[in-house]
């Protein structure tokens, strides 16, 4: 594809992201690792998705750009590189509701007790990973939730979290102050969701979970920090927090750059709000930060972002003829002309020409 012009206009041939912010900065996409890949003996890049079914259309493109950008990256800065995919397990797969109180099963636990076909969960992004990795001759590792949280810094992030728990809330939990790291129930694997009758206990090496299902009553779940014993689930915040402390560990661990990315939907103020004040807190040096890189955002036809699930939005528009072909036509609109050298809108001025505002990802 030809190189962009950031004071020319665009041809209808060339993809168009606005040139702001970071862009300004960088002539490639490497440029946002190269420092930290600096003296590194590897890449080490990872996303995740939820188990949930097909991967919809946002998941095809964070899976799709995380190759692209891997196997140019491994290329410029001469490193061998893995794609880690996590494979979050432990999403919802079943609801309940008890007493007035909102419980769960994981996705996982469905699989375990031959509720849900792991094959029909796991297939899709399995075709997708393995399509993706041929085509960019990047290797792929398939990490299940129930090893991700198994690991040492993983659980050491969680102790470092339970023991500084007031710390924590704001950045976490800012409506309600309720630290999500929710236990199962040991006979029925039943999770209380919204973790009001949850208690974080920091031990010596360990992490009490103290808690009650609404049909066997109280348990505890202990949670060793050097080991593997227990399990848990931890909400977004708090895994996402878990997730760059350990990319910040691989650093020495495999002496790698560690790069997450992640959809567009997580960029700007998640980083801003959760992980940056969270890495502070838990007194991480800024130079061990893994780099953070957020996909494309794909618009919809009325600029929000485009339907996740075609197949959804394919029965919400069948549904809406009858009820729309049964009121009167509206009158059609005359186009608004546009006087010379005003911008159009949603667009700024670079220079003299207007720019469409959007995402960007810079070539």
């Amino acid at each position: 594809m030809p190189a962009i012009s950031t004071t020319n206009q665009p041809t209808p041939n060339e993809l168009i992201f606005a040139p702001v912010g970071i862009a300004h900065l960088t002539r490639d996409n490497t440029d946002l690792l190269r420092s930290a890949a600096r003296g590194r003996q590897r890449l080490r890049v990872t996303t995740a998705a939820q188990l949930n079914g097909t991967p919809h259309l946002g998941t095809v493109v964070t899976v799709l750009t995380v190759f692209a950008l891997t196997a140019h990256a491994a290329e410029q800065l001469n490193l061998p590189a893995t794609v880690i995919f996590d494979a979050l397990e432990n999403a919802p797969g079943e609801t309940v509701e008890i007493d007035g109180e909102t419980y769960t099963r994981t996705v996982g636990d469905l699989i375990d007790s031959g509720h849900l076909d792991r094959v029909e969960r796991v297939s899709g992004f399995q075709r997708l990973l393995d399509w993706a990795a041929a085509r960019s001759h990047i290797r792929y590792e398939f990490r299940p939730y129930s090893v991700y949280q198994g690991l040492r810094p993983v659980r050491e992030c969680l102790h470092a979290i339970a023991s500084r728990l007031d710390d924590f809330r704001p950045i976490v939990a800012p409506t309600d102050g309720i630290v999500r790291v929710r236990p199962r129930c040991p006979e029925c694997r039943l999770m209380d969701k919204s973790a009001r009758h949850l208690t974080i206990t920091p031990g010596e090496g360990q992490v009490h979970l103290d808690s009650v299902c609404p049909l066997h009553g109280r348990y505890r779940e202990t949670i060793d920090v050097t080991g593997t014993g227990g399990w848990y689930d931890a909400n977004t915040p708090v895994r996402s927090i878990q997730k760059t402390y350990l990319l910040a560990a691989e650093r020495h661990l495999y002496d790698a750059c560690s790069v997450s990315i992640d959809g567009a939907d997580w960029g700007g103020g998640w980083y801003a709000h959760v992980l940056a004040p969270a890495l502070a807190a838990l007194k991480v040096p800024v130079r061990q930060w893994p780099v953070s890189i957020f996909t494309p955002l794909v618009l919809g036809p009325h600029r929000g972002e485009a339907e996740q699930n075609p197949v959804r939005a394919l029965r919400r528009r069948v549904r809406r003829p009858a009820r729309r072909f049964c009121q009167p036509r509206p009158a059609a609109r005359r186009p608004r002309r546009r006087r010379p050298g005003r911008p159009l809108a949603g667009s700024h001025t670079l220079g003299s020409r207007a720019t469409p505002t959007a995402p960007h990802l810079h070539r």
